[in-house]
């Protein structure tokens, strides 16, 4: 039978026994009272020469009973409890046996009966159910057919109902327990592995899918748990490290993202292993990395840790039969846990300050930087809610050409003046600007202000205007500056270009695409800061730029004969392109000299004016008592 089958299995029989153990226990304990209440019944009631047989037999069934019952407080194994059960049933069917010798009486008959079914509901088996009836109506058969036999014929059909009872309400009674543990099994089951995806989904919202470390989400967790230990003081200190590879873009690059993210793993096994089991580490994206730090005892030995970190990572990776090889740099800030919501901020700020400073370095947050980083962070709030169309001046320095000695075009200069935080540096408030994202709305206040200054000029004078690498990266800045000077009607060839070398670096191909589209539309484009980046002829070739504009700081020190020589290179370099070439930083007449003697076209700097207002730059344009520059100029 397959319920048979079913309930002889390991794990079915398990579940019914499982299942039946209370109930069992429940006719343990109906039993075990049962008898003692008969055995102080006998007590009183049987006749003295059959007290003894008849206390002993129900005070056994008793104690059995009561053991039973005791033993069935914790799970037992199956064959223990069916042979407790078949004990058990055994002693009952004794009771009844001893007092029909004792006292028959066709009345007590009924008991087998009663018996059978009890056996029937208490059996943990159908085995033992079948067993135990047929031996409960086998023993009504033998005392009917010994002291009554004239009723064998009745007592057949009580016996054969009773029988058939007894049977039909174990077999549906097991079976109906069989099937509720069997969807009981089946709803544990479907529940543990609901609990399993579920703690796998969660392992996996808190994993880095790529490298199997813990993400941004479980960082911020075990840095508000490492928070919460160092502010009890329990601990030495806690440090905040942020690691950001270097020049992890140029391998994307130049071997491709399978590249880029097997060298990723790479470095996730280099640090897991580096940094063992008491530090956290987790990636954050890209090449970004954090690890919390314990233990450590001073500034000093971290420094040590951190730097033997960035010497393993610059290890060289061999990756599909490739040498590659990058370094990193990291920034760290003790996480002192005393309300300090900053230390993730500070620590990237002295991430950033590494990266700075020639990456491939540790910098620890100290106090020299708190106050750098407060006014970084007021400047970077002021400039989220700048409006720069009414907060950005322009000023105008000239630059002129040595050849033809007159002013040629004018390099547009912001000025901010914030309403919150007052006048700030240009240095200052573009390389913030820069670095959070916001140099583009700068970039488009200065071209409309430099677009309505020409159409002012009316077509007297050019004027250039840089534009940052993020600038020249998005095909949607362009867009739009292009969309502004078709709006303002002034001819492209009145407005110039300037980008640097190291602006373009980030991504070649696409500045290239926008550069040349900018050429198109016939505007001049201008290679800023010249000689201070890659200078790499075969690149230089591949710009469509009409001027080299070469670092001022390369007039610094004119008495140097290498700087003539230097200079007369780069100027060679810029002839060689067919382009012009203009000096940067002449600021006094032995450096207009130089810049002549190197064969330079143009020059730009204070020895022919400091930037100036648009009213300035009209009052000098043509006029000829120019200052200093002037008179140079003629000699």
């Amino acid at each position: 039978m397959a319920f048979e089958a079913n309930q002889n299995g390991t794990g079915g029989n398990s579940a019914l026994v499982q299942a039946y153990q209370p109930i069992v226990r429940g006719y343990f304990m109906i039993a075990g009272l049962y008898y003692a209440i008969m055995t102080l019944t006998h007590f009183w009631f049987v006749a003295p020469q059959n007290r003894v047989a008849m206390m002993s037999i129900s005070t056994i069934a008793m104690l059995v009973a009561a053991q039973g019952a005791y033993e069935l407080r914790r799970p037992i194994a199956p064959g223990k409890l069916e042979a407790l059960s078949g004990l058990v049933n055994a002693l009952v069917i004794l009771n009844i046996v001893v007092a029909l010798h004792i006292e028959f009486a066709v009345a007590k008959l009924v008991y087998f009966i009663m018996a059978a079914m009890i056996f029937a509901f208490a059996s943990v088996t159908l085995r033992q159910a079948v067993a135990s009836v047929a031996v409960a109506i086998g023993a009504m058969f033998y005392e009917v057919s010994t002291r009554v036999p004239g009723t064998l014929t009745t007592y057949v059909f009580v016996a054969f109902a009773g029988a058939l009872s007894a049977l039909a309400i174990a077999y549906f009674l097991k079976r109906a327990i069989v099937t509720a543990t069997s969807e009981r099994r089946n709803a544990e089951w479907r529940l543990r592995e609901a609990e399993q995806i579920s703690d796998k989904m969660r392992k996996q919202s808190r994993s880095d899918e790529l490298t199997g470390l813990p993400n941004r989400r479980a960082f911020f967790d075990k840095f508000e748990e490492a928070s919460g230990v160092a502010a009890t003081g329990t601990m030495d200190q806690i440090w905040l490290a942020l690691l950001d590879l270097d020049g992890f873009k140029a391998v994307n690059d130049n071997y491709g993202h399978m590249t880029g993210d097997t060298l990723l793993r790479e470095v996730a096994t280099r640090l897991k292993d580096y940094c063992g089991e008491e530090a956290c580490v987790c990636r954050m994206g890209g090449d970004e990395f954090n690890i919390i730090l314990p233990a450590m005892h001073s500034e000093r030995q971290l420094e040590a840790w951190a730097g033997g970190l960035l010497a393993e990572i610059g290890q060289v990776y061999l990756i599909d039969d490739r040498l590659v090889q990058i370094s990193g740099s990291i920034g760290c800030c003790r996480i002192t846990g005393g309300g300090d919501d900053k230390v993730v901020q500070k620590a990237d700020y002295a991430l950033m300050h590494a990266k700075r400073n020639g990456k491939d370095r540790v910098v620890v947050f100290r106090e020299e930087h708190e106050q750098d980083a407060a006014e970084r962070f007021a400047i970077e709030q002021a400039l989220r809610i700048a409006d720069f169309d009414a907060e950005i001046e322009l000023l105008f320095q000239p630059q002129y050409r040595l050849g033809e000695q007159r002013f040629a075009i004018a390099e547009a200069l912001a000025r901010w003046n914030s309403p919150t935080i007052g006048k700030v540096e240009p240095d200052r408030f573009i390389t913030i600007a820069e670095e959070s994202g916001l140099i583009a709305k700068i970039t488009l206040a200065v071209v409309d202000k430099a677009l309505a200054q020409v159409a002012h000029w009316d077509g007297r004078i050019a004027i250039s205007i840089n534009l940052s690498g993020h600038d020249l990266l998005s095909d949607q800045i362009i867009n739009q500056i292009v969309g502004k000077v078709r709006s303002a009607g002034v001819d492209p060839a009145l407005v110039e270009f300037e980008v640097t070398e190291t602006a373009m670096m980030v991504d070649l191909q696409r500045a290239i695409a926008n550069l040349n589209r900018l050429a198109q539309l016939g505007h001049g484009l201008a290679l800023d800061d010249f000689g201070t980046g890659y200078s790499n002829f075969t690149y230089l070739r591949s710009l469509p730029i009409g001027k080299l504009k070469v670092d001022g700081s390369f007039m610094q020190d004119v008495a140097d004969p290498m700087t003539e020589k230097v200079l007369r290179s780069l100027v060679g370099m810029a002839r060689t392109l067919d382009v012009e070439c203009l000096l940067e930083g002449v600021e006094s007449e032995l450096e207009l000299a130089l810049a002549k003697r190197v064969g330079a076209q143009s020059v730009q700097g204070y020895l022919f004016g400091r930037p100036m207002t648009a009213g300035e730059v009209i009052a000098r344009h043509g006029v000829a008592d120019n200052p200093a520059g002037d008179a140079a100029l003629r000699a």
